[in-house]
C-alpha cells in the first residue's frame, strides 16, 4: 500500500507559510478521491513501472490518491475471488478474460466500459479490435482494455537444432521427429515445469483448439451446456502423452519459471512460453542469459476437426468495479495508463505492449517485435485454457492431465472424470450456485 500522510501534511504546512494573497492548488487530504488498485506484478521491473505511472498519473491529477497492493498469480486469484463480491473490492484490478471474469459479471460485479468507449470515439479506434474483441461479450459488453499482449510460442534453441540436424517444425508429426534427433544428440528436447498444473492446460487448449471444431469448443467451454463428449478431447489427450517422453525428468515437480531458467541455460532445447517471458530472457538488465540464441515458432499443425490457425493467448487487462464510488474517474485512468503514450514506454522499459495501436517506437529487442507482429497478424486468438473453463472444472482437468503426465491415469480415464465434473458444472451454472 502506498501512503502519503507525511507528504499531504508538508505540503500544508508550507501553504500555511505563504505570503497572504498567494494562490493554493493543493487539495487537502479529505478532498482526496481515493481509489485501490490492485494487480499481479510484484517483481521488478514491472512493479516500479506500474507504481512510477501512477505517481506521475497522481501529481498531475492531486484530487487523485491511488492505493496500490499486489500479489503473486496464485495468491492474487484467490484474494480476488474473496474481495470482489465485498466491501474490501478494488476499484479497478487486474483480470482475465473469459470465464475468469465473466462469473463476476453474471453477478454484476463489473463495470460496463461500453458507454464510456461509445462516448469517445478517438480512445475506442485507438485500440486493436482483435485484442480488444476478447474483453467484450456477445451481446457487445466491453468489461475490460488490456495491459499487455500474450501468446504461446514454442521457443526454441538454435544452437541445439543445428547441432543435432533439426529443421523447425511445421506439423506435429515432424515435432515428434525433431524430439527424437534432439534426444538421440543428448539435448533434453522439451523444458517443462507444471507445479502449478496451469502450464499443461496451454498445452491441452492448443491442442483441442485443432482437434475439437470452434462451435463444440464453444459450447463445451459455456458452462451451462459444457459436455466434453466429444472424442476430439481424447484426442487431444492422447497427443499431449505423445510429448510425455521428451519433457525433462519429474516436470510435475518444477515450477514454471524454473522450467524457463532450464531452456535459457542449455537444459532444453525447447521451451512452449508464453510472448511476454522474452524479457526474462533476452533482455540485456533483466533477462537470464541475453546472449541465447533461439527463435520462435507456431504450435506445429495437427489435422483434426478444429482450426490450425488459431494462436493460442489473450491479451490481459484491467476491469473495474460496479461498485466503485468513482467510476468516471477510474476509466479516465485506465485511459491514460493504457493508452498510446504510456504503451509506448511501457514496450521499450519493460518489453509488454498494451492493445493501443502503435506503441513498438523505441523497441530495439527483434524478438519482441516478432513475437508482436505474429499477435497482431494472427487470425484468430485462443483463449487461455484455464481461464476459458468453469473453475471446478478446470481444477478436475488440471489434475486429471497432471495424474497423466505422471502415468498414473490414461486419456480415456481423464475424460471420464472430466466428463462428469462437466455434468456438475452445468448443474452449478443453471442454479446460479457459486463456484468454490
Amino acid at each position: 500500500m502506498k501512503k502519503r500522510l507525511f507528504s499531504v501534511l508538508l505540503a500544508t504546512a508550507m501553504v500555511a507559510s505563504m505570503a497572504a494573497g498567494a494562490t493554493c492548488t493543493t487539495v487537502s487530504a479529505a478532498e482526496k478521491k481515493t481509489i485501490k488498485f490492485f494487480h499481479r506484478f510484484p517483481d521488478e521491473p514491472f512493479n516500479s513501472f506500474i507504481e512510477d505511472k501512477i505517481a506521475q498519473y497522481e501529481e498531475e491529477h492531486p484530487d487523485i490518491d491511488i492505493v496500490v497492493e499486489s500479489a503473486q498469480n496464485d495468491p492474487y486469484k484467490e484474494k480476488l475471488k474473496v474481495v470482489v463480491g465485498g466491501d474490501d473490492c478494488p476499484d479497478i484490478f487486474f483480470s482475465w478474460c473469459g470465464e475468469f471474469t465473466e462469473r463476476f459479471i453474471r453477478e454484476d460485479l463489473i463495470l460496463d466500459l461500453t458507454p464510456y468507449l461509445d462516448a469517445d470515439q478517438e480512445w475506442k479506434d485507438s485500440l486493436m479490435e482483435s485484442q480488444m474483441v476478447n474483453y467484450t461479450l456477445d451481446d457487445g459488453m466491453v468489461y475490460g482494455i488490456p495491459f499487455r499482449l500474450d501468446a504461446k510460442l514454442f521457443f526454441y534453441n538454435i544452437d541445439q537444432f543445428e547441432e543435432a540436424g533439426v529443421e523447425v517444425p511445421t506439423t506435429f508429426d515432424e515435432l515428434i521427429e525433431a524430439c527424437k534427433k534432439l534426444q538421440d544428440a543428448g539435448f533434453t528436447p522439451i523444458a517443462y515445469g507444471n507445479q502449478e498444473k496451469w502450464p499443461a492446460s496451454h498445452y491441452i487448449g492448443t491442442i483441442n483448439q485443432m482437434t475439437v471444431s470452434d462451435e463444440v469448443r464453444a459450447k463445451d467451454y459455456t458452462p451451462i451446456t459444457g459436455e466434453f463428449t466429444d472424442p476430439g478431447y481424447q484426442e487431444a489427450l492422447e497427443y499431449y502423452e505423445q510429448l510425455i517422453p521428451y519433457f525433462n525428468e519429474n516436470s510435475n515437480g518444477i515450477a514454471a519459471d524454473m522450467a524457463r531458467t532450464n531452456f535459457c541455460m542449455g537444459n532444453g532445447a525447447m521451451y512452449y512460453a508464453e510472448v511476454i517471458e522474452i524479457p526474462y530472457i533476452n533482455n540485456p538488465d533483466t533477462g537470464i542469459n541475453p546472449d541465447l540464441n533461439f527463435g520462435m515458432f507456431k504450435f506445429p499443425e495437427i489435422e483434426g476437426a478444429g482450426n490450425p490457425n488459431i494462436l493460442t493467448g489473450v491479451p490481459e487487462g484491467f476491469v473495474v468495479s460496479s461498485k466503485t464510488e468513482y467510476p468516471d474517474e477510474c476509466v479516465e485512468f485506465l485511459k491514460w495508463f493504457l493508452g498510446k503514450d504510456v504503451g509506448t514506454e511501457q514496450a521499450q522499459t519493460i518489453g509488454w505492449f498494451n492493445a493501443s495501436k502503435g506503441t513498438t517506437d523505441g523497441v530495439e529487442n527483434q524478438s519482441l517485435l516478432d513475437a508482436y507482429d505474429v499477435i497482431t497478424s494472427a487470425e484468430k486468438m485462443g483463449p487461455w485454457f484455464d481461464n476459458a473453463l468453469y473453475s471446478t472444472l478446470c481444477d478436475e482437468y488440471l489434475t486429471d492431465v497432471s495424474d497423466l503426465t505422471n502415468g498414473d491415469i490414461t486419456p480415456e480415464e481423464a475424460m471420464t472424470k472430466i466428463q462428469a465434473k462437466a455434468k456438475e458444472a452445468q448443474k452449478l451454472a443453471a442454479s446460479g450456485e457459486s463456484e468454490e
